[in-house]
């Protein structure tokens, strides 16, 4: 998964980098705990972090020494990257004798949610008006919150029933086309990971890939959720088809409480690439904002 930042900085985790936008020799590599770091504080953004949490999660898991120092070093380290590709306001604030926070003001989306948005706004006839968001000023780099965090009241009325189901019906095809698109992409054009890595099983008549390596212990593990996903959307492997399966169990790298899935059914031409594509996506989301 890669992220942007403030529609300016692209955070690569697979690459251990962060680089602008559209500017590939502007990267800057980072290290592996780094990368840890920056991916828990995305996943977690909006909710203080705190140092043990950091210390397991990225130290002790792996089975390195983690100390305070280490933990400093690593924030410094991050601050003054994103700060050398132009972000000047505050990145990651400090909690006293706590941790740290990425804070919502700070918009961090998907690339695959961003080429989504762009494929739904250029075919489209009409866009909806929606009432602008307005963001709060961002804090001097010298200013600290507190720990107690009081939670952002919406200042909009609640959304009509109607509008909710619109709401979510629009985000399943923003997902659903951006999976789909990256599909299109891993299989359509020249690849990083050799395509012969990417496959995993036969199951069927059909080929099973993933979206990223996966380990020669986690293999069994993947092709039971393929399997099992397979099962419950009434899915059926058509000869001359390939199958092209990611779940967040293996793309994300701590446990968020939820479990998203998607899945392209792809038939394939004479060069044995992707041609048509079918996407199924599931969303099993258990978490909440705090």
């Amino acid at each position: 998964m890669v992220y942007l930042i403030e529609n300016q900085i692209v955070f690569n985790p697979e690459e251990n980098s962060l680089s602008l936008l559209n500017d590939d020799e502007s990267k800057i590599a980072v290290s592996n705990p780094a990368r840890r770091i920056l991916l828990l504080l995305i996943e977690q953004q909006g909710v203080v972090v705190q140092r043990e949490t950091f210390f397991k999660k990225v130290w002790d898991d792996y089975g390195l020494n983690a100390s305070n120092n280490n933990l400093n070093h690593c924030i410094s380290k991050l601050r003054k990257v994103v700060s050398t590709l132009g972000y000047q306001n505050q990145f990651i604030v400090t909690v006293p004798k706590v941790g740290f926070i990425i804070t919502k003001e700070i918009i961090i989306e998907t690339c695959a949610d961003k080429i989504a948005t762009e494929v739904l706004v250029e075919n489209s006839d009409e866009v909806d008006n929606e009432p602008d968001i307005v963001l709060n000023e961002a804090r001097p780099d010298d200013e600290i919150i507190n720990h107690s965090v009081v939670p952002r009241q919406n200042a909009s009325e609640p959304d009509s029933p109607k509008g909710k189901h619109h709401h979510y019906f629009m985000m399943s095809i923003l997902v659903t086309t951006a999976l789909t698109v990256w599909a299109f992409f891993i299989f359509y054009n020249e690849m990083r990971v050799p395509k012969a890595e990417l496959e995993i099983a036969k199951i069927g008549s059909c080929s099973l890939y993933a979206t990223a390596p996966v380990s020669q212990s986690r293999k069994s593990d993947f092709i039971q959720l393929a399997e099992n996903f397979l099962h419950k959307n009434n899915i059926s492997c058509k000869p001359g088809h390939i199958l092209i399966f990611q779940s967040e169990i293996f793309s994300s790298p701590i446990n968020t409480g939820s479990v998203r899935e998607f899945l392209a059914q792809c038939s394939t031409d004479e060069n044995h690439k992707a041609s048509i594509c079918i996407s199924y996506y599931t969303n099993d989301r258990t978490t909440h904002d705090q």
